[in-house]
């Protein structure tokens, strides 16, 4: 039988409203999956944006860091959505997006995702280092596309992104909608796995909740550590804030 170890919410806010988390013994604010890029890639299916997403984005780092002004920024994967070279015009949104955080915040620490390839010279640009995962006072930051047991071990809670987590309610008119939400989530190493959602206004979620087997999951982590029915979610709404939903095993 396992563990179920408490969730620290004092020690990894959710800042309201918006997909971020704030670590107060950090200074840290920690947003994961940007996904630059990815407008161009809906453009190209035939789908049409009626909004410049690149100005909503910039916009929710203000209003991010009007909520928690914290000294760091901590982007924890994929920056960018394609795996190939950036064009110009991919660059230059992510070097507006880049000259937008390093205007707010002191540090920004960069941990490096499966899409981030040709990243590393636009980076360092603006003096920012590219990690393989960030470990500080027993919290562990990683994207999440690989796993290392052994670090794993080594902290009391950890940080992922690349899940893209979702859950699926029904409304009042029995439709079934998708919600991107945070998840906090016990794990077999009687640890703490906290599951980013995307910062992108584009990606999809994964819908936690739908799933009966854990091979579905994307993160080799989640797979294999997280004990997912018993994970809590925060539903975040642009308008309502950032809402505690029950446990997983009770929105199946």
């Amino acid at each position: 039988m396992y563990k179920v170890k408490q969730i620290p919410l004092q020690e990894v806010i959710p800042i309201s409203g918006i997909p971020a988390l704030f670590i107060p013994k950090l200074n840290a604010t920690v947003i994961a999956d940007i996904h630059i890029g990815y407008e161009k890639e809906l453009l190209n299916k035939g789908i049409f944006l009626l909004k410049n997403q690149e100005e909503e984005l910039l916009s929710r780092i203000e209003n991010m860091f009007s909520i928690a002004r914290s000294k760091r920024l901590i982007i924890n994967g994929d920056l960018k959505h394609t795996f190939k070279k950036p064009n110009k015009k991919e660059v230059k949104s992510i070097e507006n997006f880049l000259l937008k955080v390093t205007a707010y915040y002191k540090e920004v620490i960069f941990i490096k995702g499966n899409h981030d390839t040709y990243v590393k010279g636009i980076l360092k640009n603006y003096n920012i280092e590219l990690l393989e995962y960030f470990s500080e006072k027993s919290i562990l930051i990683l994207h999440g596309h690989k796993e290392n047991e052994k670090l794993l071990k080594e902290h009391d809670i950890i940080l992922i992104g690349h899940e893209h987590p979702s859950i699926l309610v029904r409304n009042e008119f029995g439709q079934t909608v998708k919600l991107i939400a945070i998840i906090y989530v016990p794990t077999l190493l009687e640890n703490v796995l906290i599951i980013l959602p995307p910062f992108s206004l584009l990606a999809s979620g994964t819908p936690i909740n739908s799933y009966s087997i854990k091979e579905k999951f994307l993160s080799p982590i989640t797979k294999k550590y997280a004990i997912i029915e018993e994970g809590i979610p925060y539903v975040i709404d642009k308008n309502l804030g950032t809402i505690e939903f029950p446990k997983i095993k009770d929105l199946k």
